[in-house]
């Protein structure tokens, strides 16, 4: 290579909103063809604002060409990351900004660094791009490389031996014979396909870290004194430090014919790939029952209403009653009935029978003696801690619903190395002091989180708000914290309009919050939550709304 010959072209002092451009580019040529290639690296300088522009605690959405970048301002200094959270996408400036520099995303509960652009809660998976500001004679200026600006997000610091600090080697036994996926879509579409489609990560990123994983295997006894697991093959795994992340698998009802060919239960992807097969057998729109009027059922009354006849049938007065109250789930109730789901609530299944040549359901029989077409059976009637493979070990205690009890590192009792998250998981709640078991996907991820930090020699206790969501005929139900008893449901908003926040009200304690059509004001709720900020039940009555409180730690 010969003939490397830089040069710079750079012009300052643009009106605002024009472009302040660094470039480098370098001209080679090869002998004896005079062959050229111009490698150019840019850094573009844009005025993105005025100072005066944003106040304390405030952010905005600014454009660098047709890139939409977040100006965050926190403790006097400005700030600029990516502007879409990079989960599903969501606009981050129609979230929350704390005075702590914490980011919510509006639609699923993410949280970002507003400073470093660094994941702080699930469900994202990556980073904010961060990008270096500057301010001069009152002019906000965004520095970016255009490759971060195209690019959006970027990985977590992790490298191989050597994620936050741990050395060690990750080993994961999996029942399920495919790669971590994005798990509500499991629930939340029809026909998920292949699950590689849906991976959190590819086999080329896990195994650029060292992470092993032993799929389509169980674990059948754990050995805490000799530091040992036993998987299903019969091969012995030893262990510094053990996480016990089995989740919940979906409960059976003890009735005649729950085991006849097409009654299926929801909690792998080929779980819901048959499911949809065996709709699209019968031709036409079969008739599909769903036992389960609670968030699995549901889900999947939804999206499989498309495509069949859809009754389900609930124990509850409504849908979701235990969960979200008698006025949400009516409400809820109704927009299901406006899209063709049939709803039998206050009822009980007496038993599935099977079709006259006792090949595959044929019926659903309640009791009182209504019968109820049926070609399939989903039961959609709550999940268990899957704790199997401990009850046979007398070394753990379980809880009475199969669950683990943990401390707020989650930590399991009477253990130093032990830790479980997620479904099986029974911890003090920080909000109540009351133990609390949640079901819930983004809730699994972010107790991971807490037990990697832990693992990793940082003493971290969880003081994560609970969030969670759920889609209904294409609108999003979003929930935080977690009212397991209330006494009161304050609505903001018109429940018939499906315009609601509503809010669950323990004395003068709010202990969560659900809303559709009203972004963000779960995320909002959620920041109030955390930093001990929420109006009382008397003051929301009163009409004060929480997105007219100061997020100020």
């Amino acid at each position: 290579m010969a003939g490397l010959v830089p040069t710079s072209i750079y012009k300052a002092s643009p009106p605002a909103g024009m472009l302040l451009s660094l470039t480098r580019r370098y001209i080679t040529r090869t002998s004896p063809t005079l062959h050229f290639t111009i490698r150019t690296m840019a850094i573009a300088k844009h005025v993105v604002a005025k100072e005066s522009d944003l106040k304390d605690g405030e952010k905005k959405e600014v454009k660098i060409g047709e890139t939409p970048v977040l100006l965050s301002k926190v403790k006097g200094s400005y700030y600029a990351t990516s502007a879409r959270c990079t989960h599903y996408g969501a606009p981050l400036v129609n979230g929350t900004l704390a005075s702590d520099g914490r980011i919510m995303c509006p639609w699923h509960g993410a949280c970002f660094n507003a400073t470093t652009g660094d994941i702080e809660d699930a469900p994202a998976l990556n980073s904010l791009q961060k990008f270096e500001v500057t301010v001069q004679d009152g002019d906000v200026i965004v520095e970016a490389d255009e490759s971060a600006l195209a690019a959006g997000k970027r990985k977590p610091a992790c490298v191989k031996h050597n994620k936050k600090g741990y050395t060690g080697k990750i080993r994961v036994v999996s029942r399920e014979d495919y790669l971590p996926i994005d798990r509500p879509k499991v629930s939340k579409t029809f026909g998920t396909g292949d699950p590689a489609g849906i991976a959190l990560r590819d086999a080329s990123h896990w195994k650029s870290l060292d992470v092993e994983f032993k799929l389509g295997t169980d674990v059948t006894s754990v050995d805490p004194k000799g530091k040992s697991v036993t998987l299903s093959n019969g091969d012995k795994w030893t262990w510094n430090h053990l996480v016990l992340a089995t989740g919940g698998w979906p409960k059976k009802i003890p009735i005649p014919g729950v085991d006849l060919s097409n009654v299926f239960t929801l909690r792998t992807v080929h779980n819901n790939n048959t499911i949809q097969q065996a709709v699209k057998s019968f031709g036409g729109k079969p008739n599909v029952v769903v036992i389960g009027s609670s968030f699995i059922g549901m889900e999947l009354a939804s999206v499989a209403s498309k495509e069949a006849n859809v009754t389900v049938v609930g124990m509850e007065k409504v849908p979701f009653e235990r969960v979200l109250g008698e006025k949400v789930g009516g409400a809820l109730g109704e927009l299901h009935k406006s899209n063709g789901v049939n709803l039998i609530m206050n009822a009980n299944v007496e038993a599935i029978e099977p079709r006259e040549d006792k090949s595959s359901v044929g019926s659903v029989k309640l009791k009182g003696g209504q019968t109820l077409p049926a070609d399939v059976v989903v039961l959609g009637v709550g999940v268990g801690p899957q704790t199997d493979y401990l009850k046979n070990s007398p070394d753990f205690t379980l809880e009475k619903d199969g669950s683990l009890k943990v401390d707020q590192h989650f930590k399991v009792e009477g253990f130093d190395h032990i830790y479980a998250t997620g479904d099986i998981a029974t911890f003090p709640y920080q909000h109540t002091g009351q133990p609390l078991r949640i079901e819930h996907w983004g809730f699994a991820e972010n107790t991971g989180r807490t037990v990697a930090l832990n693992i990793a020699s940082k003493p971290k206790k969880f003081t994560h708000v609970p969030y969670f969501w759920t889609a209904q005929h294409g609108k999003s139900i979003r929930y935080a914290g977690f009212a397991k008893e209330y006494d009161d449901v304050i609505i903001h908003g018109d429940l018939k309009e499906l315009a609601f926040a509503a809010y669950y009200a323990k004395g003068e304690e709010i202990l969560a919050i659900a809303s559709l059509n009203k972004d963000p004001v779960v995320s909002y709720s959620a920041e109030l939550l955390r930093i001990g900020k929420m109006p009382k039940a008397s003051e929301l009555r009163k009409g004060v709304n929480p997105l007219d409180i100061p997020l100020v730690v």
